[in-house]
């Protein structure tokens, strides 16, 4: 019988293996309970970001802008609702729209203003957890 010259019969009993012979063993580690906890606070506070300065825009920044009046905030909230909703829906709409698509906008729609919710709850995490920065450590003033 003629074999390869690379071909070695070796029996089922002398096979080793080297490297621990498993597929799993060449993947990265699985991750544990800590690393899954650190990804999901990651997450949040990458989401966070996103969304900080317009919360703040909404809320404090209503509230200091020297012409607050109560519900400037909600109008703040209420004005990103109604883009989202204008993009996703209103602006999607035309003479010949179906219903299924009226109705697939519709939840596009709904679905991004609960993201929007879930952001804006994002970023008051960020400001529970985090330390905002004080511009007076960093900033030379000029007194006249």
């Amino acid at each position: 019988m003629m074999m390869p010259a690379n071909f070695s019969a070796v029996s089922e009993n002398e096979m080793t293996y080297v490297m621990g012979g498993s597929v799993a063993d060449y993947l990265a580690p699985a991750m544990g309970a800590a690393q899954w906890q650190n990804f999901h606070k990651n997450l949040i506070t990458i989401v966070g970001n996103k969304y900080v300065q317009g919360f703040l825009d909404n809320t404090v920044g209503a509230m200091f802008s020297g012409a607050w009046v109560p519900g400037n905030g909600l109008k703040g909230f209420g004005g990103q609702f109604s883009a989202i909703w204008d993009a996703n829906y209103t602006k999607k709409l035309g003479d010949d729209t179906t219903d299924l698509q009226k109705a697939g906008y519709g939840a596009l729609g709904v679905v991004n203003c609960a993201l929007n919710v879930v952001g804006n709850l994002a970023a008051i995490y960020n400001l529970g957890f985090g330390t905002a920065k004080n511009i007076v450590n960093d900033t030379k003033f000029n007194f006249v």
